[in-house]
């Protein structure tokens, strides 16, 4: 029987639920009897039911005697909803394959195999490298962080008058409101939330409420597109200095060093953000390596100027022995732009296979 066939429909499930599904990772099920899909289904969102869940209520009767296809091995734990692995149990399983182990939590492996469930892993670097950020932030207790921007081909992200609309396309700009969607928050420091005045949502896609976070060293005043109920409620200033903002969320710190902001941000339910700007901001997290991914869209422009504006340039001095290695994951061309996705080296977590 072809495992990876039906892990990669599975698959399919994860990336259609991909962003709506809380703190909890978004996992597909499928459930297959005499080579006949019987039962499919996703985690629809937090404190609802889990896939392996879904998947074998529609399969019903089906159940006793198939197969179980997961993303993410099935929890064994009561949190919000009772154990998967009981459910399976209870179903008349015979066999589960999952592609990712999920080692945060106690494993009912060998619950599942003493009721005679044949259990199997199937490695699958795709779904593997879908899980990181999920076991990322639950492992270290901070989000995991995506450096975002749209830069020329000379690495400019504005000209030397703070101009940066538009730089890439429309293409590169709708997939970037989808990588939104698929994360907790997006945090700019306190001068372009004010200067650029952003939306930070994902605007092409409606239905999803999240976070936006800014750094500020002082005083935070409201920009005059954040005034009213629903941008203050989505909105969170990081500051050291105490105040009160009605409707808003604030979090003073001693320190606004990036390690410190992520941990406080992932107490507050922010487990996948994007840093998005300005450069003075984006730099403080590169030079302190806080940082997981880089996602760099690359317009085929040329703006000349100053360094004022250039992407990833950092203020200290540099020696080889303190360099930073990025692993290459992912190029996508959107017309004639194009995406690079680079993942820090010591983003590993779980490479168990």
């Amino acid at each position: 029987m072809n495992n990876n066939l039906y892990l990669d429909k599975a698959f399919e499930l994860v990336k259609w639920t991909d962003g709506q599904t809380g703190s909890n990772p978004a996992v597909g099920c499928i459930v297959v009897k005499d080579n006949r899909i019987v039962g499919i289904g996703a985690h629809l969102t937090e404190g609802e039911a889990h896939a392996e869940v879904n998947a074998l209520n529609m399969a019903g009767e089906h159940a006793n005697g198939a197969t179980l296809y997961c993303t993410l091995e099935p929890c064994s734990h009561f949190g919000k909803t009772p154990p998967c692995t009981q459910k399976i149990i209870d179903s008349g399983i015979k066999r589960v394959v999952f592609a990712v182990r999920d080692e945060s939590l106690h494993s009912g492996i060998d619950d599942m195999k003493a009721h005679g469930i044949v259990v199997e892993q199937e490695y699958i670097s795709e779904i593997y490298d879908y899980y990181q950020p999920f076991f990322k932030a639950k492992l270290h207790k901070s989000p995991y962080t995506i450096l975002k921007m749209g830069v020329t081909l000379d690495g400019k992200t504005a000209d030397d008058r703070d101009v940066s609309q538009w730089i890439t396309n429309d293409a590169s700009r709708n997939h970037a409101h989808r990588v939104r969607y698929a994360n907790d928050a997006i945090l700019v420091g306190y001068n372009t939330y004010k200067h650029d005045q952003p939306t930070l949502d994902s605007r092409n896609y409606k239905d999803k409420w999240i976070r936006k976070v800014v750094i500020s060293k002082g005083l935070f005043e409201l920009n005059d597109k954040d005034d009213n109920d629903y941008d203050k409620s989505r909105l969170i200033v990081v500051t050291t200095t105490e105040q009160s903002i009605d409707g808003v969320t604030v979090i003073v710190l001693t320190d606004l060093h990036p390690e410190t902001i992520l941990e406080s941000l992932y107490l507050h339910k922010i487990n996948r953000i994007i840093i998005e700007g300005g450069m003075q901001t984006i730099r403080s997290f590169v030079t302190a390596r806080t940082f997981d991914e880089i996602h760099q869209y690359i317009a085929p422009k040329i703006l000349g100027g100053s360094s004022k504006h250039q992407f990833l340039t950092t203020d200290q001095p540099s020696q080889m022995s303190e360099i930073t290695d990025l692993s290459l994951v992912s190029v996508k061309t959107f017309d004639q732009d194009v995406l690079l996705i680079y993942r820090k080296d010591d983003v590993d977590v779980y490479r168990h296979h």
